[in-house]
């Protein structure tokens, strides 16, 4: 089944576009052989951000083979005309952000990433709700700021607010960086200053916020609500979670939201506890306001006394102690997650559920992403993956898993710890997981083993884990139907072409007479950000088609 969305609509075929390349990433493998020495790697940097934006600090590791091959498979965005180079790098943990720290192996070499079809629109499409008499749109060109006129198109919500809208502005799939201008020298710029950016390609401001969706008129502010939820499993008690609902929950009553688990509760929301706060309340709150993140459901579950063995895997132990992180994640699992899920409305499947944690929390997410089949995106913060050997080897000989996992340590903790988080990523890329599409690894600069460090690296991690752009863009759907036509019509077959966006479904319909419809099928739900695609179908003497989109389930 699947939730009808926009009308019924019927068109002929996509219109040209010469803009962009799609946001769309195919995935490289990178190989060469060199004797870089011990305490050195080989990384592949290039022209593209990901590759580094020519910035070796920035640069995508590659892991030994052994006999030193050194290779790695790394995701590039679609129709990258792509200039790159292999480096020799130290990776001692005072060495990491100092740009000064590479030297080439080779020449740089070139490579054009396979293209995907142009946008089914030209640039970005922009709606503001304003009482300004006129309003200019301020964005980036290619690094120079320049102001274009909104066209004003109708009433606002209220008396003296109206609806302003450009399209074509900057460039389909891409970042825009923008504010607004009444003309006479007043800027709106997001809450709490900077610029709006976002890679959203249709959408609406309203109140500071951006929204690929029709907003509704107001909408509440966040909010984080404290339950406590009791415990089936045994020596494992219950405990207090907390529970952040996002902008317009109590609004949008028919949307649903993926769910982050974060350990070490009592850390997580500002005010924080005794070692501060990560402040991933207020950063998930900047990061959806500016249209980087997507609408998100995070809970936060308290530690225990027990934490150490809690978060501990139960093949080893720490000071005569069996760890049980299989009957934490029981807890978790089965007690914590259904409460979730019945009090609130969430999406539960594998890629919308996350855990995020650090320290032994870190330890605990990888445990938690890797043996159970419960969450499909996790984040290893500054990992104690020195207290579980043993674990660290079962995963070692593990096979890939249908994870997305970001792992980072600052360059103020331990070399020890840095080499093995290192490590751990390594054993990620062996197993076939690719940078940039489903495993990353990230340094903080001069950042130390504390919240304050996990705070500053949040805002990439959500980046990661849950980009804005994940969620369809419904007013992109709404304002540029897809294109549909026939391709051909050959012994009482047809082909037929329609235009895909990203999270979408669409019902083929077919009529002999225009005024009864039969659904014929329903397409899989399009991964790409936007693509053309095939339906086959009976043609019979006379036929008439239609699609209906629809968000998927």
């Amino acid at each position: 089944m699947f939730r009808p969305f926009f009308s019924v609509f019927f068109s002929l075929v996509f219109a040209a576009s010469t803009h962009a390349n799609s946001p769309h990433k195919e995935v490289l493998t990178f190989t060469i052989v060199n004797n870089v020495g011990g305490g050195n790697s080989v990384f592949v940097v290039g022209n593209h951000p990901d590759l580094g934006a020519n910035d070796p600090t920035h640069a995508i590791k590659l892991r030994n083979n052994g006999s030193n091959i050194w290779s790695g498979q790394v995701a590039v965005q679609a129709g990258t005309a792509l200039q790159y180079q292999y480096v020799k790098r130290s990776t001692a943990q005072g060495s990491w952000c100092d740009s000064s720290n590479t030297a080439a192996l080779g020449s740089t070499l070139s490579q054009t990433v396979t293209s995907q079809p142009a946008a089914p629109y030209n640039g970005k499409t922009i709606y503001y709700l304003s009482g300004w008499a006129s309003v200019d749109l301020v964005y980036n060109n290619g690094g120079t700021f320049v102001g274009v006129t909104m066209t004003k198109i109708g009433a606002g919500r209220a008396a003296g607010e109206s609806l302003f809208r450009i399209t074509g502005v900057g460039q389909a799939g891409e970042n825009i960086e923008f504010v607004f201008s009444d003309g006479q020298g007043h800027f709106d710029n997001p809450p709490g200053g900077g610029n709006y950016l976002t890679n959203i390609d249709d959408f609406e401001v309203e109140d500071g916020n951006v929204f690929a969706y029709q907003p509704p008129a107001t909408f509440s502010a966040p909010t984080i609500l404290t339950h406590f939820v009791d415990s089936s499993v045994s020596n494992i008690p219950g405990r207090t979670v907390r529970i952040y609902l996002p902008r317009g929950y109590t609004q949008n009553i028919n949307r649903r939201y993926p769910v982050v688990y974060f350990h070490d509760g009592q850390n997580v929301f500002d005010p924080g506890g005794p070692f501060g706060s990560w402040s991933a309340d207020a950063t998930a709150t900047k990061e959806i306001r500016a249209g980087r993140m997507r609408e998100t459901i995070l809970v936060g579950i308290d530690n225990d006394s027990a934490r150490i063995p809690e978060y501990q895997p139960p093949n080893d132990s720490y000071e005569g102690t069996q760890g049980r992180a299989d009957a934490y994640a029981n807890f978790v699992i089965n007690n914590v997650r259904p409460y979730i899920d019945t009090n609130f409305r969430t999406l539960n499947d594998l890629k919308n559920t996350v855990t995020i944690g650090s320290s032994m929390g870190g330890l605990v997410s990888l445990y938690f992403g890797r043996e159970f089949t419960t969450f499909g995106k996790i984040a290893v913060m500054s990992p104690s993956l020195w207290i579980s050997p043993n674990y660290v080897a079962q995963v070692n000989g593990e096979a890939k898993k249908a994870l997305r996992v970001h792992l980072d340590m600052g360059t103020n903790e331990t070399q020890g710890d840095f080499d093995n988080c290192l490590a751990m990523y390594d054993t990620h890329l062996a197993q076939g997981y690719s940078a940039n599409d489903d495993v990353e690894f990230a340094a903080g600069c001069g950042q130390e083993h504390n919240e304050a460090a996990w705070s500053v690296r949040l805002p990439q991690v959500y980046d990661f884990l849950l980009p804005a752009r994940e969620d369809p863009d419904e007013l992109a759907e709404r304002d540029y139907p897809p294109k549909f036509s026939v391709v051909s019509v050959n012994a009482g077959m047809a082909t037929l072409s329609y235009g895909s966006l990203f999270g979408f479904i669409y019902g083929l319909e077919r009529s002999t007479d225009l005024a009864h419809w039969d659904p014929v099928s329903t397409t899989p739900v399009e991964a790409f950000p936007w693509t053309t695609r095939l339906l086959g179908d009976t043609a019979g003497t006379r036929a008439f088609w239609r699609l209906r989109p629809a968000l998927a389930p």
